[in-house]
């Protein structure tokens, strides 16, 4: 299951799939910050959180959008159809990056 916050931070669903994510993670982030409206830090308010029984973890702005390209779901900008759920252990090696390099990044580390 996948959680998604949108620009706002008011712009909260919860999706099955991580496709079903992106697609609303793409109207409500990607699209809008592509055509230049953006909010105070919306590279770290929007994300699409995975939550699992043992673990959650987020993925900002930044690497969902870097992610979608290198899985061939996003191309020019535009969502790929029909979106294909990528595999379970791209998914993870995509969401333990992204966490490992937030992480980084907060604690002055490169």
């Amino acid at each position: 299951m996948y959680k998604v916050v949108g620009l706002d931070g008011n712009e909260v669903i919860n999706a099955e799939s991580f496709c079903e994510a992106l697609k609303f993670f793409h109207e409500h982030c990607i699209r809008p910050i592509a055509q230049g409206k953006t909010f105070r830090n919306s590279e770290t308010t929007c994300y699409i959180e995975a939550k699992e029984e043992t673990a959650n973890a987020r993925m900002y702005y930044p690497y969902v959008f870097e992610f979608a390209i290198k899985a061939g779901l996003i191309k020019n900008g535009k969502l790929v159809e029909p979106l294909r759920e990528p595999p379970v252990t791209e998914l993870i090696a995509a969401f333990s990056k992204a966490a490992i390099l937030q992480m980084t990044q907060g604690m002055g580390c490169h």
